[in-house]
């Protein structure tokens, strides 16, 4: 993965605070919730979260009963096994999925392309694990949005964003999949920035003037801002025979 130490330090230990601001918060967990179920749902049968993190996606869309988690650090999925009983949660590298060929018809992947420096084999082992006509979601940062750029620029394990582009993301997923639609959200989600633990205050999502202003600004930016500079890309497609050959 890209910088491998930068990111083991970054995101090695599961963050519960960070899980629960984003499953839980005010101002932030209903912004998530919206934003995964547009992207990801509906479900396949037999689903594969991967990047899982603690499972925050894997919450939002009801802890799906056989649904599979995989990250490449244990103490993320201790921390998810714990939360979400109902779903099965393997370590393992997106590079070298353990399952067999065909185990999965749906598999979603959100933040973890711009982590990669070989994203192809990703893209690759995705098409293995999938069946006959399964399905991938991918959800990722724009890097032409003013906070996604402002956030790659102060954050040196979010770098990847940079080149996190609709044209990239469709040239990435084209080699082997069949893409069916791309949907850009959000055009200015200040509430993850206003409301974040370490750079805002979550409390105040809970003074009603403070989130009646955030509320405001981001349903302004959602009509003024293009579709190209929104923060987060979805791209759905679907596997195809002649490609995954």
């Amino acid at each position: 993965m890209l910088e491998g130490r930068v990111l083991e330090s970054a995101f090695e230990k599961a963050a519960q605070e960070h899980y629960e601001w984003q499953t839980t918060a005010l101002g932030v967990a209903e912004h998530e919730r919206a934003l995964i179920g547009r992207s990801f749902e509906p479900l396949g049968a037999r689903v594969l979260d991967l990047g899982c993190g603690e499972g925050a996606t894997l919450f939002h869309l009801g802890e799906p009963p056989g649904a599979t988690g995989i990250d490449l650090f244990p103490d993320k999925i201790a921390f998810a096994r714990e939360r979400l009983p109902r779903c099965n949660f393997v370590v393992g590298s997106v590079y070298e999925l353990p399952f067999d060929d065909g185990s999965f018809d749906h598999v979603l992947v959100r933040d973890v392309i711009h982590h990669l420096d070989e994203p192809a084999r990703l893209v690759g082992e995705v098409a293995r694990v999938l069946s006959t006509d399964g399905r991938l979601d991918v959800l990722e940062p724009c890097r032409y949005n003013p906070l996604i750029f402002a956030h790659a620029l102060a954050v040196r394990a979010e770098r990847g964003e940079l080149r996190s582009t609709v044209r990239f993301l469709k040239a990435l997923l084209g080699s082997r999949f069949e893409v069916s639609s791309v949907e850009t959200f959000q055009g200015l989600p200040l509430h993850r920035l206003v409301f974040h633990p370490d750079l805002g205050r979550p409390a105040w999502a809970r003074v009603g003037a403070v989130k009646r202003v955030v509320d405001a600004i981001e349903r302004l930016a959602d009509s003024v801002v293009p579709q190209w500079a929104r923060a987060y890309i979805h791209l759905r497609g679907t596997k195809s025979a002649l490609r995954s050959i």
